[in-house]
């Protein structure tokens, strides 16, 4: 039996109300399915990690419905996962008992500083942050990894196919239909007309938020009938951004575990993954 920490009570009460929370709620028993790697990326991610961090303290963090929880867990027996929806939080626990499965907020969390030497946070979860709240977060995980240890999270990628691509004929902001893609949005609207009407009328009425600051962006994505506001990074910026939270030795891999440092295979890539460590020199404080 795992012993609750005594925050959680007082932290659900307050638990920041957010326009994607609801869609975790809601698919909660959909990730409960999932228990595999999502990518060759994230696999090889871990596998040049793996010696360094075997047996160490290991933050899970946007843990969902438990898939990490069996993957990273392999690596030691001092594991903490954290979600910060319930519902995500509940399953986590009913599919992983051994497992200790806290309610967290990224942006906040309740642990000692110094206090892990690994985080690993999947699913483009940090993406579910506005560009302040990512600010802060990546600031908690600076402060509760100890000097030397190493952050590992995937993001969206600005440049990628994943960006712009919104339920329509027009497929990214600044490019006029053509007879290619309006065929191409009603085959998709015949095949799956119900979600693809839903991601249509999702993408209007979240349009008003959606902004892009070049490096930069927040916008939808083709999950969840697009329903999910989300952020995108180039990988340039990402690698400044973790330099500029009191991290360094950024490594930047695509979805196959590819070194992102060629245009071409930027382009293909969704979303990548953040390899960085901890300035080892414990004088140094995140920005």
């Amino acid at each position: 039996m795992i012993d609750r920490p005594d925050h959680e009570q007082q932290q659900t009460a307050h638990m920041p109300a957010d326009t994607n929370g609801s869609t975790w709620t809601h698919t909660a028993p959909v990730y409960s399915e999932h228990f595999n790697w999502n990518d060759a990326g994230e696999r090889i991610a871990i596998q040049q990690v793996a010696d360094e961090v075997r047996d160490t303290r290991i933050l899970d963090v946007g843990v969902g419905a438990g898939r990490t929880s069996w993957l990273v867990g392999l690596l030691t027996h001092d594991y903490v996962g954290i979600d910060y929806a319930p519902a995500m939080v509940e399953a986590a626990r009913k599919n992983c008992p051994w497992a200790d499965i806290q309610l967290g907020d990224a942006r906040a969390l309740t642990f000692a500083d110094d206090s892990f030497d690994m985080i690993f946070f999947s699913n483009a979860g940090i993406d579910s942050l506005n560009h302040d709240d990512r600010s802060r977060a990546l600031d908690e995980f600076a402060r509760v990894l100890r000097p030397g240890g190493r952050l590992i999270y995937s993001t969206l990628n600005r440049c990628g196919p994943f960006y712009g691509a919104h339920a329509g004929p027009t497929h990214a902001p600044g490019k006029l239909p053509t007879p290619y893609r309006a065929v191409r949005f009603a085959a998709r609207a015949a095949l799956r007309p119900g979600e693809h009407l839903a991601g249509f009328r999702n993408v209007h009425h979240n349009s008003a938020v959606f902004e892009d600051h070049g490096d930069w962006a927040i916008d939808t994505m083709p999950t969840h009938s697009w329903s999910l506001i989300v952020h995108y990074i180039t990988p340039d910026a990402a690698r400044t951004e973790v330099a500029d939270h009191g991290f360094d030795s950024a490594t930047v891999l695509d979805f196959d575990g590819q070194l992102l440092d060629d245009a071409s295979l930027v382009a293909r890539s969704p979303w990548f993954y953040v390899l960085a460590r901890r300035h080892s020199d414990s004088g140094v404080q995140p920005a």
